[in-house]
């Protein structure tokens, strides 16, 4: 797998060479949503995995919020972990910038994230166009793209 470097010349070729990601209208269709157990945590976080990026909405109380986002071709690496019940996802920045660290997520729920994840980052690295007329085919053919084959 190739990573380049972030230089002038990779900046200026991804520029001129990569193709919109985005529907017509030029806004990034929200793929799924996941929100924390409500017993455990609660003012549950919610987070929106767009097309894009992924959204990360901190609910600290009641009409309080704080929004985090990383941009799909920002994405460094995502980690799942998860345990009888419950998992949590890490999704850090090339940038170095915000990471995403959700807890108290459905087991499953974890492991679909990682794999939506991970395929909007690949996609998003090596400029797909993942345009799709029907979004479930889109979610699919992207977790598909970002799961993993256990032997």
């Amino acid at each position: 797998m190739k990573y380049p470097a972030q230089s002038d010349i990779w900046r200026l070729d991804r520029i001129v060479g990569t193709k919109p990601i985005a529907n017509s209208g030029g806004q990034s269709r929200v793929l799924a949503r996941f929100q924390q157990v409500f017993p455990l945590a609660l003012f549950p976080d919610e987070l929106i995995v767009e097309e894009l990026r992924i959204i990360w909405i901190q609910k600290n109380g009641p009409w309080t919020n704080n929004v985090i986002s990383i941009m799909a071709t920002d994405i460094a690496c995502v980690n799942a972990s998860t345990g009888p019940f419950f998992g949590h996802v890490h999704i850090q920045s090339l940038t170095g910038g915000p990471e995403i660290l959700i807890e108290q997520l459905l087991r499953k729920d974890a492991f679909k994230i990682r794999s939506l994840v991970e395929g909007i980052a690949l996609a998003a690295r090596e400029g797909l166009k993942i345009e799709h007329g029907s979004l479930e085919a889109e979610r699919e053919n992207l977790l598909k793209a970002g799961g993993l084959k256990l032997a």
